[in-house]
């Protein structure tokens, strides 16, 4: 719809609400996307720390033994 159509300020309103609806439709997904990916990177971060101390130990313990 151009800028000349909307005669009244009705038609301005509902451009508007029809605008910011297509706005909020799309901005969720990727909203989503950025949170699910940094909680995976935090997740194996976190995993990565614990097999690097988990490996720490274990090569102490080892090293007990021999």
């Amino acid at each position: 719809m151009s800028e000349t159509e909307l005669k009244s300020f009705a038609d301005v309103r509902r451009h508007s609400q029809e605008l910011a609806a297509q706005r909020a439709g799309d901005e969720r997904a990727p909203r989503w996307g950025k949170i699910a990916k940094r909680i995976t990177w935090m997740v194996l971060i976190a995993g990565a720390f614990l097999v690097y101390y988990l490996f720490d130990k274990l090569e102490q313990a080892l090293s007990l033994l021999g």
